[in-house]
């Protein structure tokens, strides 16, 4: 929408006729007929509009405009070839022209080709410079792009040419902020401010007058000048409006001068407001700690006996001044590292929710019960104490008070999640069949009993209980969003779409256009995990055109922001929006197309092994081979099916569309001439279309691990060493003891350094060096090999590290073929009792057909294995008896 306002606009405010032109002016009557174009076209009345340019090009066909014009309307009529040809061709006969090349850039600017419209708009300011519409234009252009040192020269042109403009003033403030340079900046609004002087423009606009002194004042915080900063805020106090932000932003600088007493009394003040604020607590910690900076998460921080007892010390007298407020009570049980305290903080928060039935404590307290929490164990201890003694007595320890019997239940819940965050799925069960006994119309209970099933590996039992929940409330969007997520988990597509079509317009086939990121995530790792790569690739590209819309968006505030004065806010969304590829949707997104295209890339090899496999028998019975062929048709009838029942939703929401649309409907949605991916699935080059996606993540996701270790991999399969060189250093810095970033590592170092890659020289000699301090930061000498350094890895590690151990055979079984033996038995005598179920699943892929270990009979024993350690993983065989009750009777 503030494309089509900001090209209405662009044409509506161009004059018709043109000094600088090379065409001779319109006679009177023509110049109304060219008025009346733009006219038409600002109202969207393109085909009168069309009408009107007919009739002045009878009489003077060859006018350049007035042809330009009628390519616009064109464009709008998404005729956009017809449109490019006339708009060259009005520039052809009128060259010099400003109002055909601004046309042109705004064709191009319709089409999101903004390098190429901003050449237009310097085309037409070489005829015209001083034009300020264009140069509105062009400055939005820059900044959209980034283009900061442009977008600074723009607007002090403008600046220079309407300085009466109180929006000119602020936009190239904002453009020397975002250069960085602060002191010019501020120059700016103070010069600004002094034209106010006499004026009742601040009694008028107190918002945005207010909005101003704060936007100078965080100029001067980031200039780095917090002093000046107090100040310069205790100098607005009272021509601020937003007065409880005035106080925050107080509290912040006095914390960051060492004002610590001061700071402490305005985060008191804050509280006093709203006591629930976590970050005024950090603040007020961080003032009674005498720190600088605020922490919000203490569970993974250092806590000093000194601190501890300072922070206990505050929260006791904040608990008997908020004596309701859940912050005062839940945080003290992040920072305090006493087990007696611990249990006393403890049982102080949960147990009134506990009797409450507040079904979502867990996910509150699930922090403290993670894998390596110092208060794990006691966490256990604890709740199991309450059960017992609910159990015993009716009561919770040390009390007499009777409880009624829906507290026990909750009781039975929260220790049924701890035991499954534990991994002990068997315990988590029975105290979730002992709360379902009590109270089988309790939908919460079916909900976590599903989670249980999730987690121990159960993805269509989880499913099934959970479509079990959804049914006992049908209108709630929570269970049904939550059931869709589920099904899409256990690659039940067509029962997920129709789930989720629940909810819907147009049975579901108006996902797309809600940007419904989750749905087309787990969609799209649902198609990958069954081989259906090319509509993986289409949900994968339907979220990354969401992120560019998303930065599209834009657009709509460069001038609006400005306009209303909320600059603070404006160049929090500019910065938001260099970081919006950051996005873990995004990164999810742009890693699945990547993976996506290297599971392409490798799949003959994987076919040709596969079918290798089956003609040798594979070690399979003839009984095992034919289930695995009728396996692999069923597999391929549910696809047809799926697609089958795909088109038909889409032919009956077209016709339903086509029936009741509104009166005039909108502009009609073009047909989507891939909606199976099949070409983006066939790309000829697919490793060069994920490098493009690869440079992007590395340009805004270079911290996360995954990206790094999909980028070694994707630079080795296209022979890029140095790429990979690259991707593998920042990978051993971001996690040098994860067994993926291992996996990379060995293999760089055998097909690099093993001779089985030739090397350019210069290439060969940096990839060398390199290696080197690879190996000798795993304590290896430089002429080490892979085998070696895998040996090693596993040495670190130690025995008990089962991830590292598959890892080590993976490894093993391609730089030493010939201990493919001593691999399997390695994985064979594998402690499962510390591996996690993807562990355990990574270990059988390497024994099943198509494994760099495959053998049948070792796949089966290690099945029998891990099928004892995780009974309800359909994966090893288990699971065969976790149907959902038949529906309560209340029902």
């Amino acid at each position: 929408r503030g494309e089509r306002r900001s090209l209405r606009r662009s044409a509506a405010r161009t004059a018709p006729e043109d000094e600088h032109s090379m065409a001779p002016p319109l006679p009177a009557k023509e110049a109304t007929l060219f008025k009346a174009i733009v006219k038409h076209y600002e109202l969207k009345s393109y085909k009168k509009g069309l009408r009107a340019a007919d009739q002045v090009l009878k009489k003077f066909p060859e006018h350049g405009e007035t042809i330009a014009m009628k390519g616009l309307l064109l464009n709008c009529m998404e005729k956009k070839e017809e449109a490019y040809d006339l708009v060259r061709k009005g520039i052809k006969l009128d060259i010099k022209s400003q109002v055909c090349w601004h046309v042109y850039g705004l064709l191009y600017r319709s089409d999101r080709e903004y390098a190429q419209a901003i050449k237009c708009y310097r085309g037409a300011l070489r005829h015209e410079p001083d034009n300020v519409k264009i140069l509105r234009d062009l400055s939005m252009l820059q900044i959209q792009l980034r283009l900061l040192p442009g977008f600074l020269e723009t607007r002090q042109k403008l600046l220079t040419m309407k300085p009466t403009n109180r929006m000119h003033w602020f936009t190239f403030a904002v453009a020397l902020h975002l250069v960085g340079r602060y002191d010019e900046a501020v120059g700016v609004v103070e010069a600004y401010e002094r034209t106010l002087e006499g004026s009742d423009e601040p009694s008028k606009e107190p918002y945005e007058y207010s909005e101003m002194l704060l936007y100078k004042n965080t100029l001067y915080e980031e200039a780095g000048q917090p002093q000046k900063a107090l100040d310069d805020l205790d100098a607005i106090k009272e021509k601020v409006a937003d007065r409880t932000g005035w106080r925050e932003r107080r509290a912040a600088l006095l914390l960051a001068v060492g004002r610590h007493g001061e700071a402490g009394e305005e985060y008191l003040a804050l509280l006093k407001r709203n006591p629930e604020h976590f970050g005024w607590h950090a603040g007020l910690q961080a003032a009674e700690l005498q720190t600088a900076t605020p922490t919000e998460r203490w569970l993974s921080a250092e806590v000093t006996a000194e601190a501890e007892a300072t922070l206990a010390a505050l929260y006791s007298k904040l608990q008997k001044a908020y004596p309701k407020s859940q912050a005062c009570m839940r945080l003290p049980l992040d920072f305090t590292r006493s087990p007696p305290a611990f249990a006393a903080a403890l049982d102080a928060y949960a147990r009134s929710y506990v009797r409450k039935g507040v079904p979502s404590l867990f996910a509150d307290l699930k922090p403290l019960c993670a894998e390596g929490a110092w208060s794990r164990v006691l966490f256990g201890e604890i709740v199991e104490g309450w059960v017992g003694a609910l159990e015993a007595t009716g009561a919770f320890p040390d009390t007499c008070e009777k409880e009624p019997p829906s507290t026990l239940m909750w009781a039975r819940v929260l220790l049924a999640q701890y035991y499954d965050s534990c991994g002990d799925t068997a315990a988590a069960l029975s105290q979730l069949d002992m709360a379902i006994g009590h109270t089988p119309t309790c939908l919460d209970l079916y909900l976590f009993k599903a989670r249980v099933y999730k987690h121990a590996g159960h993805a269509s039992a989880a499913a099934r209980w959970m479509e079990e929940a959804r049914k006992m409330d049908l209108a709630d969007r929570y269970l049904n969003t939550k059931a869709t997520r589920y099904l899409l988990r256990a690659d039940c597509v067509p029962e997920a779409e129709a789930t989720i079509a629940l909810f819907t317009k147009d049975g579901g086939s108006t996902l797309h256009e809600m940007q419904c990121v989750w749905f087309e995530l787990e969609l799209a790792a649902s198609y990958l995990r069954t081989g259906d790569y090319g509509r993986a690739l289409k949900n994968f590209a339907h979220v990354e055109q969401h992120f560019a819309d998303i930065g599209e968006d834009q657009f709509d505030f460069h001038t609006y922001c400005v306009r209303k004065m909320t600059l603070r806010e404006y160049v929090k969304m500019v910065r938001f929006e260099d970081t919006l590829h950051g996005h873990a949707f995004y990164v999810t997104a742009a890693c699945g197309i990547v993976d996506t295209y290297l599971r392409i890339v490798a799949k003959p090899a994987r076919d040709a092994a596969a079918a290798a496999a089956e003609e040798a028998g594979g070690g399979l019975s003839v009984q095992e081979r034919k289930k695995a062929e009728s396996k692999r048709r069923k597999a391929e009838a549910k696809a047809k099916a799926e697609a089958e029942a795909q088109a038909k939703r889409d032919a009956d929401a077209k016709g339903k569309d086509g029936k009741g649309g509104k009166k005039g409907g909108g502009k009609e949605k073009p047909p989507d001439d891939d909606p199976y991916g099949e070409a983006l699935a066939s790309v000829e080059a697919p490793l060069a279309k994920a490098a493009g996606y690869m440079r992007t993540l590395l340009l805004h996701a270079p911290a996360e691990l995954r990206v790094q270790v999909l980028a070694c991999q994707l630079a080795m399969a296209r022979s890029k060493p140095l790429l990979a060189l690259r991707a593998l250093r920042k990978a051993l810095s971001l996690g040098a003891a994860d067994a993926q970033v291992h996996r990379s590592a060995a293999r760089f170092l055998h097909l690099y350094r093993a001779g089985g890659a030739a090397l350019a020289p210069a290439v060969a000699t940096v990839v060398e060096r390199h290696s080197a301090q690879i190996l000798a930061a795993a304590g290896l000498p430089t002429g080490a090999t892979a085998e070696a350094y895998n040996d090693a890895f596993l040495a670190r590690a130690g025995g008990g590290a089962a991830a590292a151990a598959v890892a080590h055979a993976e490894v093993r079984a391609l730089v030493a073929p010939a201990q493919a033996a001593a691999a399997r038995e390695a994985l064979a005598s594998l402690d499962l009792q510390q591996a996690s179920l993807a562990v355990c699943k990574e270990a059988l892929a390497l024994l099943e057909p198509g494994g760099a270990l495959a053998d049948a009979a070792a796949a089966a024993a290690f099945r029998q294995k891990a099928v004892a350690r995780f009974p309800h993983a359909p994966a090893f065989g288990g699971g065969s008896g976790d149907e959902p009750p038949p529906p309560p009777s209340g029902e």
